[in-house]
């Protein structure tokens, strides 16, 4: 059987479609696609499930550690270690790198200077999100839930 070069095109398309959609997904993990923009998924009430600082799983000496982005662009970052002071931020956040980090913006307390913060999305989800962030030289991961 012969095959005209359009059918031969056609198969070409087909076979090659499954790399062109792999190639549209913006984080690694996060869904291909969603009715919802990244700040709606953004926007939310998040909670660390999970907690690494240099890739040492740290999760279990916070009693808090939850984060608030609300949808006018504001956010409230409350952590409580373990048997110890909390401590909590407010500041302002937005989308920035081709909407592949979150920018914070706040003062430090203990300086009173403002400072900036920016967390690499690795996931994002309406359910569930991951962001890696490099603070006073250490390396942290969370995953993050509502």
């Amino acid at each position: 059987m012969k095959i005209t070069r359009p059918v031969a095109l056609l198969l070409g398309a087909l076979m090659a479609a499954p790399l062109m959609f792999t190639g549209c997904r913006k984080y690694p993990d996060g869904p291909t696609i969603s009715l919802l923009s990244r700040e709606e998924r953004v926007s939310n009430n998040w909670t660390a499930a999970s907690i690494f600082r240099n890739n040492i799983d740290e999760t279990t000496q916070w009693e808090v550690y939850d984060i608030s982005f609300t949808k006018s662009g504001q956010f409230t970052w409350t952590i409580k270690p373990d048997g110890a002071p909390g401590l909590t931020l407010n500041g302002t956040w937005e989308l920035a790198t081709v909407d592949e980090q979150i920018r914070l913006e706040y003062t430090d307390p203990s300086a009173n200077e403002t400072r900036l913060l920016f967390m690499d999305l690795l996931k994002l989800q309406e359910e569930e999100m991951w962001v890696g962030f490099i603070s006073e030289g250490d390396e942290y991961d969370l995953k993050l839930f509502p």
